[in-house]
Parts: structure tokens; C-alpha cells; sequence
């Protein structure tokens, strides 16, 4: 494993567009400029065509403490991305652990999912994706040049629409140094709440900062402070 810490080399790319770049990324959470947490953020290659994706975020802030996981297990094959299986879990002080799975059958044209509240089973739509498997998504799509940045996604009983906006090119601070990355948000129709990505350019579009707002006002923000490709 080589820290991308170093000298900066030649942008990884997708091989033969028939495989993804695999990364560990490593973030600091702050919420109103204090450091408030950490985060993980892997994809690594389980088969030739399967891919595992995991979030990971701890943050604690008195004795309120908040620890959240994802997982996405999903194919690539011919640059396609098709999501399998998906995992989460939410756990805060005072409050009653959230989870979540939502698993794609493929066979019978049907998405199931599974929470505290109740088991559900929805028809399975063609280019659909997960809460997780979203951003990754977009980072594929950012590195192909796809304009249309609309995803649907399968969340929470329901099919919800992810529309991002293209802000262009921006160079941040980070870690590593300056950095070129692309700037996107997640607009919600009907909602003051955006989130922000920044996506390097250099390094197959992953995300180098998030930043939650609401009412114009930062809510949390990830800084990247270490990645490592295999």
C-alpha cells in the first residue's frame, strides 16, 4: 500500500474501463470550524466484477456521541454499476439505533428492503442505485464527462431523485497540497439543505471535501487528511 501523502504522481484511471481504481480515504469532521470527528470512506475489489463501498463516521461532542456505517456491495461490468446489497446503520446517544438493507433482485425484478419500522418491496427500476453507491456513481460519471448529474435512488421505502449541480473547476488546500477538483452540490427541491462536493481531478474524482449546509449556514464539513491506493 503506497500513501498518496507523497509526491504526486500520474492520475490513477480506470483500466480498460473495465475495472474500478480501489482507495481508503481518511477525513476529519468539523462542525462550525471545531474538529468534531473522523470518517473512512473504502471501495476495494472482492471479484472480477464485485466491489464492496464502505462509509464509516465517528463524531462525539460532549456526551453526545454519533457513530454511523454503510456498506454497498455492487457489479461493475461494462461500465455499468448495479447495485446488490446495502447496509446502515445509525447510532446516537438518547436515541434508538436506526438500520437499514436494501437488497436488489435481479431475478424477479423486485427491491427489498428492511428496517426498525417495516419490510418493504418495491418494482426494480433499470439505472437505480443506493443511498452509498450514489457518490460513486457520480465520480464515475465525472471521469466520462457525463452531463446529466440525476440519479434515482432507493431509500427509506421510496424512490428518491439526487440532482447535482456543476459549480467547475476549483483548486483546494489540502494534505497533499493544492488540488484541482470539481465542485458539485446536491440541491433539494423544497429544502434550504445543500451538500457540497469536491472531487479531485488527479485522483479519479474522489471526494476530497463534503460540506452539509442549511439556510446558507455550514452544518459539517469532511476534510480529506489521508488517501491510500493499493
Amino acid at each position: 500500500m503506497a500513501s498518496c501523502y507523497a509526491q504526486s504522481t500520474e492520475a490513477p484511471t480506470i483500466a480498460n474501463n473495465t475495472t474500478l481504481a480501489e482507495y481508503t480515504a481518511h477525513y476529519t469532521v468539523y462542525r462550525k470550524g471545531d474538529k468534531y470527528g473522523t470518517a473512512e470512506r473504502t471501495l476495494s475489489k472482492t471479484t472480477d466484477t464485485q466491489y464492496k463501498l464502505t462509509f464509516k463516521t465517528e463524531a462525539s461532542k460532549y456526551f453526545y456521541v454519533i457513530n454511523t456505517e454503510e456498506s454497498s456491495e455492487f457489479l461493475y461490468d461494462e461500465q455499468q454499476i448495479k447495485p446488490i446489497k446495502y447496509i446502515s446503520k445509525d447510532e446516537r446517544t438518547f436515541k434508538k439505533t436506526k438500520n437499514q438493507t436494501i437488497e436488489f433482485d435481479y431475478a424477479n425484478s423486485l427491491v427489498l428492503g428492511n428496517d426498525i419500522a417495516e419490510k418493504w418491496s418495491l418494482p426494480l427500476n433499470a439505472n437505480i442505485l443506493d443511498p452509498l453507491l450514489v457518490i460513486e456513481k457520480l465520480s464515475h460519471d465525472l471521469q466520462h464527462k457525463t452531463q446529466l448529474l440525476e440519479y434515482l435512488v432507493y431509500d427509506d421505502n421510496s424512490v428518491k431523485s439526487y440532482i447535482f449541480e456543476y459549480s467547475g473547476i476549483e483548486k483546494i488546500k489540502t494534505p497533499m497540497g493544492l488540488v484541482d477538483t470539481v465542485k458539485v452540490s446536491r440541491v433539494k427541491t423544497n429544502s434550504s439543505r445543500k451538500t457540497h462536493f469536491w472531487l479531485s481531478v488527479e485522483h479519479n474524482f474522489i471526494p476530497f471535501r463534503v460540506e452539509q449546509e442549511k439556510e446558507g449556514k455550514e452544518v459539517a464539513t469532511l476534510e480529506l487528511k489521508k488517501l491510500i491506493i493499493p
